[in-house]
């Protein structure tokens, strides 16, 4: 799901649990229908800040990873208190199974092959994110009664029994996919939105800054969505903005109706030519500019990615693999964004693996993800 902002706009098209390689094409291109496009959106709107070019991805890298322990601790101890600190919030994925697991159609494998709805499962991945530094998750979000919402509940729940037991406060939000077919049209949105509101916001452990819940939106303005449109849904959601929207897009427009913008991308065009930092502080400028022209508080949530993969994905067009490096992508991404002096920093992703973009432990890097994210946190939290 590291695609530019259009490419990844399509990725996202809905992976569920698949039996057979049949089915996973199906599937996938739910899924894959989002996220890789949206690497092609985002590479394709881009005006002052620097344009991503079309082609190979022949990627300089700025430095390199330093060496870290071969695993993070088992069990995190620093405390996170809501609303306050710098958050740092990865996407996430909570659509697998057990059938789901297949070398044909991913790059990489995890080194535990697990089924999203177990809470073993759960209570393994937000322990180990919590332990990285992560203070919660981007959890996509399909729509009411959807796998994604069960195992969103289940979250929050294991997430306030992780504080009990280490006083890490771990909260989490969600990505609302605007291209999953349950949430297409407006009154299904704001239907959708408002059982978000009804359902998590008062839970203590979704994501709130400054005392107001976070929603993620993908892909806003993709698929003939318009920002009128959007203007009318939170006028009927949260008239009185006591929410905060972050809306996936390189485009300053976005901030007439949402409170800030993101980048599912990580802006990897400036790997490509080598100017990373100047990509992510084009953003910091531009979101600056803004505010100071129209006296908001609009937020910068910069992005990283550790690299990108998704030339298996069945059925999918235009794909794309982005070389990690061992780390020394991921290590240039993080800088960059550090140094624009963001709100927020987005990882892009803890686990979505048929796009090859997951910071979680897999057959071929094990735990160096995680570390390099624990060595990250602990400079960006200081």
């Amino acid at each position: 799901m590291f695609m530019a902002i259009n490419a990844m706009g399509k990725r996202k098209k809905y992976i569920t649990a698949c039996i057979c390689i049949a089915l996973l094409v199906l599937l996938s291109a739910c899924q894959g229908g989002a996220r890789p496009d949206a690497m092609n959106a985002q590479k394709a709107t881009p005006t002052t800040i620097s344009t991503p070019t079309v082609g190979a991805m022949n990627m300089r890298v700025v430095s390199q990873p330093t060496a870290l322990t071969p695993t993070p601790t088992t069990s995190p101890t620093q405390k996170t208190t809501r609303g306050n600190g710098r958050p740092v919030l990865a996407f996430y994925y909570m659509w697998y199974n057990t059938s789901t697991w297949n070398s044909t159609t991913m790059s990489d494998l995890p080194t535990t092959k697990y089924t999203s709805s177990d809470d073993a499962t759960i209570q393994r991945q937000v322990s180990s994110a919590a332990n990285a530094g992560l203070t919660g998750f981007i959890s996509s979000w399909w729509g009411a009664g959807d796998q994604t919402d069960k195992n969103f509940a289940k979250m929050l729940s294991y997430s306030a029994t992780l504080e009990r037991q280490t006083g890490y406060h771990f909260a989490s939000t969600i990505y609302f996919e605007s291209d999953a077919p349950a949430l297409q049209g407006t009154s299904k949105i704001v239907s959708s939105l408002n059982y978000m509101a009804a359902h998590y916001t008062s839970d203590p452990h979704f994501f709130h800054w400054q005392g107001k819940p976070v929603f993620f939106f993908w892909d806003p303005l993709g698929n003939g969505r318009t920002l009128a449109q959007w203007a009318s849904i939170r006028s009927q959601v949260d008239p009185n903005h006591q929410m905060i929207w972050s809306a996936e897009g390189v485009s300053t427009t976005l901030l007439a109706v949402f409170d800030g913008i993101h980048l599912f991308s990580g802006g990897y065009w400036g790997l490509q030519s080598n100017t990373m930092t100047a990509v992510d502080q084009g953003f910091r400028s531009k979101v600056d500019a803004y505010n100071s022209a129209n006296g908001t508080s609009k937020i910068w949530a910069a992005g990283v990615i550790p690299g990108y993969d998704d030339t298996r994905v069945p059925g999918r067009k235009g794909t794309y693999s982005i070389a990690r490096k061992n780390g020394a992508i991921y290590s240039t991404e993080w800088q960059a964004a550090m140094a624009s002096n963001p709100e927020w920093i987005t990882i892009t992703s803890f686990n979505e693996w048929f796009e090859g973009s997951m910071i979680e432990p897999s057959a071929t890097y094990g735990a160096l993800y995680l570390n390099l994210t624990q060595q990250y946190t602990k400079q960006w939290h200081g």
